[in-house]
């Protein structure tokens, strides 16, 4: 191999390196070794339960919203896409709450700057705080990513990024018994 090609190869190698340091310093360490051998689960399996405390430190059970279609969210403070789907889960979280949809926002920063945050922007949804070990078990690797669960318990669709709103309220409208086409 020319000495050309090997220089090429180690500053790729280099510059590869400098943006995952660049990540981590930015708040995102990256998958923990769980999530990475976790996997992503998928359609048709069961969510897994989690009890995880709300902004007030009540504990919040997945299971304790068996029979409602739930939406769990795993976003940050610092996640300009997490920041861009606020107001339509604002929206979509009071169109369809007292039809039986529960909105579940999953964070691993602690409760203090959530609150803040969630003050600021009108948040109108649960928050969970602490939350990095059901992220492990969900098999997260990025934000935003978000389960939709339906009455069942049973996963039916996983978004990863922003989630279109056309698509995410079709299938929420459809689990919840509402004419998906209104």
């Amino acid at each position: 191999m020319s000495e050309r090609v090997v220089r090429r190869g180690s500053g790729l190698l280099v510059v590869a390196l400098l943006l995952l340091a660049a990540c981590a310093k930015n708040g995102s360490p990256g998958p923990s070794p769980d999530a990475a051998a976790a996997g992503p689960l998928r359609t048709g399996d069961p969510a897994p339960d989690f009890e995880i405390a709300d902004l007030h430190g009540a504990p919040v059970k997945l299971s304790g919203l068996a029979g409602r279609v739930r939406l769990v969210d795993f976003w940050a403070t610092w996640c300009a896409p997490c920041r861009n789907e606020i107001p339509m889960l604002n929206d979509l979280h009071r169109q369809y709450e007292a039809s039986g949809l529960s909105i579940l926002a999953l964070s691993d920063e602690e409760p203090e700057i959530v609150q803040e945050f969630a003050t600021e922007t009108g948040m109108a949804y649960t928050n969970l705080v602490r939350a990095s070990d059901v992220a492990d078990r969900y098999g997260v690797l990025g934000l935003p990513t978000a389960f939709l669960v339906d009455r069942e318990g049973k996963i039916v669709e996983t978004f990863f990024g922003e989630k279109p709103r056309a698509e995410l309220e079709k299938r929420i409208r459809a689990l919840l018994g509402l004419d998906p086409a209104a």
